[in-house]
């Protein structure tokens, strides 16, 4: 009894084994089965998206005036990949951002910018632009090296663009051409605007934090609440200019000019800077 009591716990034993074994293998075949599917599906999954990327660039590319619906099109499909797709954000800003320096109209210094309105096409690559999710964007503000994209608009004629609450950290805007512009709560975070024209440009609450405007234009702008701390003004224009309740500590205005700019008792200004006359 002894030795066949022994040989029946064996064979349950081995029974038990066995069919261990057996689920080890199907549950492992089922899961290399289910990577394989994962990765396929995240195969075709890319697949489309550069599909939808070559289609949309080319529709961005058609020309005439016929063709802006088109344009607009591709416009927001570029934006819905941005959404979808973390690693191709940085190309399609980089393609947004040179659909709009080599579209948009030179700026026509003999008119009055009223009668230079974006196209509207240009005005919705900007939008998006704008309002893209800049976390997406790679690196952060103290490390831009890090492969960080940085919209380069340099010298892109933006008249009367709305730019209300954009964000646009880091943006490269030298030389641009942005009068009567609205950069409402605009992010300008450690932007270059170098020599930009921002006369009568709306920046009520921007945040030009570290900014570098050295030579920019601000005659006229409404700088109400604008944070412009640690900002690089030297020989910036900012006669006529509104910064009420504005912050400028620690900022360089060196041969800054600040004719008739109005101030008040909340206008932080530099360290042992006197407060510029007010014109009457």
């Amino acid at each position: 009894m002894a030795i066949g009591s022994l040989v029946t716990a064996i064979g349950s034993l081995l029974s038990v084994f066995f069919v261990a074994i057996g689920l080890y293998v199907t549950n492992e075949a089922n899961r290399q089965s289910s990577e394989a599917n994962r990765e396929q599906q995240l195969l075709t999954a890319q697949g489309q998206i550069t599909d939808r990327f070559t289609k949309a660039v080319e529709q961005l590319g058609q020309p005439g005036p016929e063709k802006i619906d088109v344009r607009l099109g591709a416009v927001y499909a570029l934006e819905r990949i941005m959404r979808d797709s973390r690693v191709d954000q940085p190309a399609v800003i980089d393609i947004l951002a040179a659909f709009i320096r080599v579209h948009s109209p030179a700026p026509n210094r003999a008119t009055r910018p009223s009668a230079s309105r974006l196209p509207v096409d240009i005005q919705a690559a900007v939008t998006v632009l704008g309002r893209r999710d800049t976390t997406r964007d790679g690196g952060d503000l103290h490390t831009p090296h890090l492969w960080r994209v940085r919209p380069d608009l340099t010298n892109t004629n933006l008249t009367l663009a709305d730019l209300t609450s954009a964000n646009l950290p880091l943006a490269n805007l030298v030389g641009a051409y942005l009068p009567m512009a609205s950069l409402y709560e605009a992010d300008l975070t450690s932007a270059n605007l170098t020599a930009a024209n921002l006369t009568s440009a709306d920046l009520t609450l921007a945040n030009l934090e570290s900014a570098d405007l050295t030579s920019a234009n601000l005659a006229g702008a409404n700088l109400t609440h604008a944070n412009l701390g640690g900002a690089d003004l030297i020989g910036a224009n900012l006669a006529g200019a509104n910064l009420a309740n504005a912050n400028l500590g620690g900022a360089d205005l060196t041969n800054a000019i600040l004719t008739c700019a109005h101030t008040d008792d909340r206008t932080q200004l530099p360290t042992g800077m006197a407060r510029p006359a007010q014109c009457g």
